[in-house]
C-alpha cells in the first residue's frame, strides 16, 4: 500500500510540474502574440506618388528618404530611415512604418529637392508630391 502512495505522489507531482510548465508556455505565448498584435497595430502602409509640377507626370527613378520614429519602452525613440526609388508611375510604397511623425525628402535630376513632416495615423495613407523645375536665378 505504501508503495501505491508513492507512486501516486510522485505521479502527482510529475504532472503538476508539467501543467504548471504548459500554463507557463502558454502565459509566455500570449504575452508575445499580444505585443505583436500591438506592434501591428501601430504599423502602416504609405504610398509615395512623385510628379512633375507643371504637366502631373510621373517622375521616374526619384530618390526618396523617409524617416520615421520606432518607439521603445524604457529607452528613447529611434529614428528609423528608409530609402527607395519611385517605378515608371512615380510610385514607392513603403511597409511597416510606424503611425505617427514622418519626414519625406525627394529629390531628383532637374528638379528642385522636396522635404516635409507629416503626421500619419490611418493605413494606405497616400502623399503625392509634385517636385518643380529650378528657377533661374536672377
Amino acid at each position: 500500500m505504501r508503495s501505491v502512495n508513492r507512486f501516486r505522489k510522485r505521479h502527482s507531482r510529475e504532472i503538476l510540474a508539467r501543467l504548471g510548465l504548459a500554463v507557463a508556455c502558454g502565459l509566455a505565448l500570449a504575452v508575445f502574440l499580444n505585443a505583436s498584435m500591438a506592434r501591428a497595430a501601430d504599423e502602416v502602409t504609405l504610398q509615395v506618388v512623385v510628379k512633375e509640377a507643371a504637366n502631373d507626370e510621373p517622375i521616374f527613378q526619384a530618390h526618396l528618404t523617409l524617416q520615421f520614429k520606432i518607439h521603445q519602452k524604457y529607452k528613447l525613440d529611434k529614428w528609423i530611415s528608409y530609402s527607395a526609388k519611385t517605378d515608371k508611375k512615380g510610385q514607392c510604397t513603403f511597409h511597416h512604418i510606424t503611425k505617427g511623425p514622418i519626414r519625406l525628402m525627394v529629390t531628383a535630376e532637374g528638379f528642385q529637392t522636396f522635404g516635409k513632416k507629416y503626421e500619419i495615423e490611418e493605413d494606405n495613407h497616400v502623399i503625392v508630391v509634385k517636385l518643380r523645375k529650378p528657377q533661374p536665378q536672377i
